[in-house]
């Protein structure tokens, strides 16, 4: 199953990177130089590189948020909401709280972990035990976490003279220090790494994390076997709305070191899309969320060398996630296939009975 599962993201890639040539065809362009850009704009340089790994770092933590929850069985579509609290709460605790690194950005992204916890916990406890609204619910909530951070932001933490929406820079020891000051990568990787870790022992080496993925299979049977689901809902809930929050607080404190609206480009939507191709995989997600970081750096580079918008890459992330979470399209093709290999077959038979 696991094979066949890796060997599903494989192919969708591949077939989705056919048909965004024809679409890159059907404009008059030649793919092929649209591909090179995105391999030039990603590793055309150490610098490039590094990059690529910064653009990453939220993808991670937004994907594992996705994993957690689909895993469970648990449909949390509110994580770009999630991700805006998570920055602004991280963001909060490093203008109020004057400590030294590490533990200054450590308390924030733990403040960043409770905030996005409790923004998931909230539309979980108002859909209550009716959790075929909770996708409804979690939606909902990110326009509400847009509004309400713009609100607090005017309102208390507003920088003087600033045109934009944005707090001051947080305390110096709240600043999540970069590796190479010359790129973005920054110190998010080790608590990326740590999170991937965490969660994939949670999930395949505790009970827990057991019962978790059971619910998500069959949730029917392990409520008759006595599995509490709304209480293992909750809980993946807040693991998971802790984990995409975790992705806006690497953001603003290591890349803005601040909070800015309008920091995070759809990084809880992106989320869901890398936990997709990853087949929800917390390993899978570093790979995928390389995949995407990819596409996201080079994206500059397409528009500068090929004349092709950046809302591109978007197309290409769509046909990923339609052919991933379409599995019926690799059982027509399937048997399809079988047909032609019978027909070929039959034919040859014939050819050869006539001789």
């Amino acid at each position: 199953m696991k094979k066949t599962r890796i060997r599903l993201s494989l192919f969708s890639l591949v077939l989705a990177l056919v048909l965004f040539g024809l679409t890159i065809r059907l404009t008059g362009r030649d793919p092929l130089v649209v591909y090179w850009s995105i391999l030039t704009g990603s590793f055309g340089s150490t610098k490039s590189f590094l990059n690529v790994l910064a653009y990453m770092l939220p993808l991670i933590m937004t994907g594992l948020g996705a994993a957690v929850a689909f895993q469970s069985g648990v449909f949390n579509i509110g994580g770009e909401g999630q991700v805006l609290v998570g920055g602004l709460a991280s963001v909060i605790v490093g203008l109020t709280v004057p400590l030294p690194a590490p533990w200054g950005w450590l308390l924030a992204l733990l403040a960043g972990f409770a905030a996005g916890a409790l923004w998931a916990l909230l539309p979980t406890l108002f859909a209550g035990r009716n959790l075929t609204s909770l996708s409804v619910a979690t939606i909902m909530m990110n326009s509400i976490a847009a509004l309400l951070t713009e609100y607090i932001v005017k309102s208390y933490f507003q920088r003087p003279g600033a045109s934009n929406t944005e707090t001051v820079v947080v305390n110096e020891g709240s600043i999540l220090p970069r590796i190479f000051p010359s790129t973005q990568f920054n110190y998010g990787i080790l608590v990326a790494l740590f999170c991937v870790v965490v969660v994939t022992w949670m999930l395949y080496k505790t009970p827990f994390g057991f019962s978790l993925r059971a619910m998500g299979n069959n949730p029917r049977a392990m409520q008759q076997a006595g599995l509490p689901i709304y209480g293992r809902t909750i809980a993946a809930m807040c693991i998971s709305g802790g984990l995409f929050a975790l992705g806006g607080s690497i953001q603003c404190l290591a890349v803005y070191k601040r909070f800015v609206m309008g920091f995070s480009p759809g990084y809880g939507w992106d989320g869901i899309t890398v936990a997709t191709l990853a087949m929800n995989s917390p390993v899978g997600v570093l790979l995928s969320a390389f995949l995407f970081g990819m596409l996201r750096s080079a994206s500059i580079s397409m528009s500068l060398t090929s004349q092709v918008t950046t809302e591109m890459i978007s197309v290409l992330q769509g046909f990923i996630v339609m052919l991933v979470a379409s599995p019926d399209v690799w059982n027509v093709l399937g048997h399809l296939w079988q047909r032609l290999k019978s027909c070929v077959g039959r034919g040859r038979k014939q050819e050869g009975a006539a001789e």
